[in-house]
């Protein structure tokens, strides 16, 4: 699959996640988001930032309760909660994340 950003095929898997993370982009993780409904705001942001960085260390995206323990070590304990994290991204905080940081679905994700 794939859909046409600023004159670009960008290819995707079935549920909207991209091929490849070179097409990644701050201006593209909006336009996805927006895409599915979500108007992203800084928290998101951070989280979606996060996701990425934990991709990097680990080499793999992170199942909802590895998120929760990032954030925390990370600094982030005011985002930290299976709560927060569900207010912030109604259809899944670790696959949502995932999907606009540019990062393959979490494996643990149904």
């Amino acid at each position: 699959m794939s859909f046409e950003y600023q004159g670009k095929n960008i290819a995707t898997d079935n549920e909207g996640y991209l091929s490849n993370f070179e097409d990644w982009s701050e201006d593209l993780m909006y336009f996805m988001a927006k895409n599915d409904g979500l108007e992203l705001n800084d928290s998101h942001v951070v989280i979606i930032k996060l996701v990425q960085d934990y991709y990097k260390e680990f080499a793999t995206t992170p199942a909802i309760r590895n998120l929760i323990k990032f954030l925390k070590t990370k600094g982030f304990e005011n985002l930290a909660s299976s709560i927060t994290l569900a207010k912030l991204f109604p259809d899944g905080a670790a696959k949502s994340a995932s999907k606009y940081a540019g990062l393959p679905k979490p494996i643990k994700c149904i």
